[in-house]
């Protein structure tokens, strides 16, 4: 007695334009077809939405190229075009194209395209603007998306636990670098005497509720306790300080309030006022919820031992 060859077993499927599932079940299997109808076409969209970008963004770069040649004879606002739909191409096609480090590849590229596209204006303008609108451009990519990034790269050991002090510690060097360049630009030498005293003073919020967030050891209600505080001191001593910066007198820290009197002279203060009550009233209130769960917590696990 002879068995059939197994081997043939895909020759007569395809004959029989079933699966092999179909074949030994004897049945018909609908759902596994209806998929690969579907996978089918969504390869035909893809390849068509390909197909077309790249022939409109080809026709419009051609175009672009002889008009420019043809007017001026010379490439000049060509590569406006080019760099304006390199940025196109990235963010409609790229993630096309790419297969792994989708993410990381297409931010990289519309970055890099978006730079490409400054610099190109600015040497079509014969300007000297470039690096006003480079370095706010990269503090911004860098504030947004370096979270992100970090989470998805290999860092070392000792640096895989230290994520959100990196990202400040770029943001403050960007943040610095900004305020340097433009105080450059402007011709002005206000960044040692104003714009690096000030811009320090206001980092300490961020930079003091990070560090109570996420290296503090406490608990979460005290942790808002904590940056409810830091918000308090700050908004009581920030007019103040601001102020003797930048020679304004008088400089008096603190508020000068009425709650009698609402007219031009006490109106400020009085808001601020209000402001810091009611920041020090959360400050309180979170400080007692958290010792009052901490206190709970112990004698639970008193009570458990």
């Amino acid at each position: 007695m002879s068995y059939p060859d197994i081997t043939l077993i895909s020759d007569i499927c395809e004959v029989l334009k079933i699966n092999e599932h179909e074949l030994l079940t004897a049945s018909e299997d609908l759902q596994t077809r209806a998929t690969e109808k579907s996978a089918t076409k969504y390869v035909k969209l893809v390849n068509r939405y390909k197909s077309t970008l790249f022939f409109v963004y080809g026709i419009s770069l051609l175009v672009c190229f002889i008009c420019n040649l043809a007017a001026q004879h010379m490439l000049s606002w060509f590569f406006i075009v080019l760099t304006a739909e390199l940025i196109a191409f990235t963010l409609t096609l790229l993630p096309v194209l790419v297969t792994k480090y989708r993410g990381l590849i297409t931010l990289g590229a519309f970055f890099t395209s978006l730079v490409l596209l400054l610099m190109t204006c600015c040497i079509y303008t014969d300007g000297d603007w470039f690096l006003v609108t480079f370095i706010p451009l990269l503090f911004g990519m860098t504030v947004v998306f370096l979270p992100i990034i970090l989470n998805r790269i290999w860092l070392p050991e000792f640096l895989s636990n230290k994520k959100a002090l990196l990202c400040f510690m770029a943001d403050t060097v960007l943040l610095l670098l900004l305020i340097f360049v433009c105080a450059i630009y402007s011709g002005g030498g206000w960044f040692l005497t104003k714009g690096l005293p000030i811009t320090l003073f206001c980092l300490i919020i961020p930079w003091s509720m990070m560090l109570i967030i996420r290296y503090s050891r406490t608990d979460g209600l005290l942790k808002t306790s904590g940056c409810f505080a830091v918000i308090s001191v700050f908004d009581y001593f920030i007019e103040g300080l601001i102020n003797k910066i930048l020679g304004i007198k008088p400089y008096v820290f603190g508020f000068q309030y009425n709650f009698h009197n609402w007219g031009d002279e006490y109106m400020n203060g009085n808001i601020h006022m209000i402001i810091l009550i009611l920041l020090l009233g959360m400050t309180v209130s979170f400080a007692i919820a958290g010792f009052m769960k901490s206190i709970n917590k112990r004698s639970q696990n008193l009570n458990t031992n």
